[in-house]
């Protein structure tokens, strides 16, 4: 079994390594199928399967890896550390179609780890680390940013760097995301963002983590000072639908909110919406990082579709591989 996933994982790099777009400056697809389960400062669990989690997925599987392998997979490991098969997320990663709906969640505060954000890794935890990525502005339904330019259009202006902590054994996942956001004309902003951890309940693992980073302190926002209401029932790693409406909201208020916090037209803070997405299919598997960050050319009080209209999108996704924490032991 250990040879398999090794043999998966390094088909899966290596494919991936002569696919121009997931090179280490990507376009990544939106992501709107994140639902927080855990606290604000803690990666979030995946609330439903849609046609934008399937794109972004896909990315990192094609016909040469073999479904039934990663099945196979997924099986295995969800029988040895007692987890759920999320068969609609399962699907997805495979590119097979499915009826199946969504597993429902086990209460993540059944796993007394969950959103902690004092744990650290020792020799049970898997790392992923993209090293430092550079952004590139997105395509197709985004703004192209060419009036009034909110981000700095320089080469390496916008950068990231997610490192991504999975322990089977604890059953969680928590990690960071480092963000150099540069705007146009300002200096840039360097953060580093610690998600608490998000109890694992299904295969395949899927997280993300969000957050605002305001543009006149250069600092990450409060979390008391955070769209609660967007953050508690939207949290998603785009503010765009991979069809260019504006993600979903459950009432005009808090869209207004989030419209406030991230515009740069009349009216606006200012400021920019940062995120880090992560997948991978069981333990030892290859694994998945985009990074992101949003802004909205739209003034405060415009409708869905105008806040939409104005969204743009830096991102990059990285394929990474899963290694083995390693300390140094006491002598």
């Amino acid at each position: 079994m250990k040879n398999m996933k090794i043999f998966t994982s390094s088909l899966l790099i290596l494919f991936l390594s002569n696919v121009s777009v997931l090179s280490d400056i990507t376009a990544s697809a939106p992501t709107n199928i994140i639902q927080k389960i855990a606290t604000a400062s803690s990666f979030t669990s995946t609330a439903q399967s849609t046609a934008q989690n399937a794109s972004q997925i896909q990315q990192t599987t094609n016909n040469v890896i073999s479904a039934k392998e990663i099945k196979k997979t997924v099986q295995e490991d969800a029988k040895k550390f007692g987890l759920l098969i999320n068969e609609a997320a399962l699907s997805n990663l495979t590119g097979e179609e499915s009826n199946e709906t969504q597993l429902v969640a086990i209460n993540a505060q059944e796993n007394v780890l969950s959103g902690s954000t004092e744990l650290k890794p020792n020799l049970d935890t898997i790392v992923y680390d993209t090293g430092l990525m550079t952004l590139a502005k997105e395509g197709g339904h985004y703004n192209n940013d060419n009036t009034n330019t909110i981000f700095d259009t320089s080469a390496g202006a916008q950068q990231a760097r997610i490192k991504v902590y999975v322990d089977f054994k604890r059953k969680v996942l928590f990690g960071e995301i480092e963000s150099r956001v540069t705007l146009s004309g300002a200096s840039q902003m360097i953060n580093t963002k610690n998600g608490g951890a998000k109890a694992i309940v299904s295969l395949p693992v899927d997280g993300e983590l969000t957050h605002t980073v305001v543009s006149s302190t250069g600092k990450i926002l409060l979390n008391s000072s955070e769209p609660y209401a967007w953050l508690d029932k939207h949290a998603t790693t785009s503010l765009v639908r991979a069809d260019g409406s504006l993600a979903p909201y459950y009432d005009s208020s808090e869209r207004a909110d989030m419209l406030k916090n991230v515009s740069h037209g009349t009216g606006g803070d200012g400021n920019v919406y940062v995120g880090a997405r992560f997948v991978t299919a069981g333990n030892g598997t290859a694994g998945q990082s985009t990074a992101s960050f949003e802004a909205t050319h739209a003034a405060v009080g415009s409708s869905a579709s105008q806040f939409a209209a104005g969204v743009v999108r830096y991102s990059a996704t990285a394929t990474t591989k899963a290694s083995k924490y390693t300390e140094e032991l006491p002598k």
